[in-house]
């Protein structure tokens, strides 16, 4: 098997920019019910009971919450890079990346639009302040700006999106020949996700519903056969082949 390596390089930074420029949206749509809806009064955050009755995260300073979150978005960069920095030294079974590319693909645009539909206060308190959210005046802004923080609940967690696909991308770089490390890693890669929730839970950065959901979606679309066939038919050379071929005829390109 051989990667179309310009197909997925430019795929890769248009599905950056997409999910860029709708997370803009779900901000702006949330600027816009503000102002048009609740005379820009912000709306309060939905009641999460893991958060507020178990956690108890409301004694938790504001300021602290901001460092958690950083600390969310280090776990999640770190985990995604050392898994393609590994599969760039020693793997490079080229249907690994496009299956990840293929789940972006999917996922990306639902998720977003599936916010877009439906106006869901954030769970953070005055985020439209917070975050410092442009008016709805000038949209330039939703085309060029990089959103490091969205206010507006997305409905699904992004880092969990990104944790549960790379942990599956891990795990399947090693073969079946070595069940012991197969199991290593899948278990690593299953208790950074939880540490990741841990993190999510306590900083108060996406509903609790939202976090559990994504987990079993995310799970449930990359064990769908659809994102083999897509991936192999759209960013492999002959990929049409190669899904007709039976797996025992494939080369094994595993660690």
């Amino acid at each position: 098997m051989k990667l179309r390596v310009c197909r997925t390089v430019i795929t890769a930074f248009v599905v950056i920019y997409f999910n860029c420029v709708l997370t803009n949206m779900v901000s702006l749509r949330q600027r816009w019910y503000t102002e048009t809806f609740r005379n820009g009064t912000a709306m309060e955050p939905l009641h999460d009971t893991l958060f507020v009755d178990w956690i108890h995260g409301y004694d938790i300073p504001f300021q602290d919450m901001i460092t958690l979150r950083d600390f969310v978005d280090i776990l999640t960069y770190t985990w995604v890079f050392l898994t393609l920095l590994v599969w760039a030294s020693c793997n490079r079974n080229p249907i690994l990346l496009a299956r990840a590319l293929t789940a972006q693909i999917l996922l990306v645009p639902t998720f977003s639009i599936s916010q877009l539909l439906t106006v869901v206060p954030d769970a953070t308190p005055n985020c439209l302040a917070v975050y410092q959210i442009p008016s709805t005046q000038d949209m330039g802004w939703v085309f060029w700006k990089y959103p490091s923080r969205a206010c507006g609940n997305m409905l699904w967690s992004s880092d969990v999106t990104q944790l549960v696909i790379f942990t599956s991308f891990a795990t399947q770089m090693i073969h079946d020949k070595k069940p012991w490390l197969k199991w290593c890693i899948y278990v690593l890669g299953e208790c950074w996700t939880l540490l990741t929730i841990i993190f999510i839970f306590t900083a108060r950065y996406q509903y609790s519903v939202d976090v559990l959901s994504t987990v079993v979606v995310v799970k449930l679309a990359m064990s769908h056969h659809f994102v083999d066939q897509f991936a192999k038919y759209c960013f492999i050379r002959k990929g049409s082949y190669y899904a007709r071929a039976p797996s025992h005829e494939l080369a094994p390109m595993s660690i």
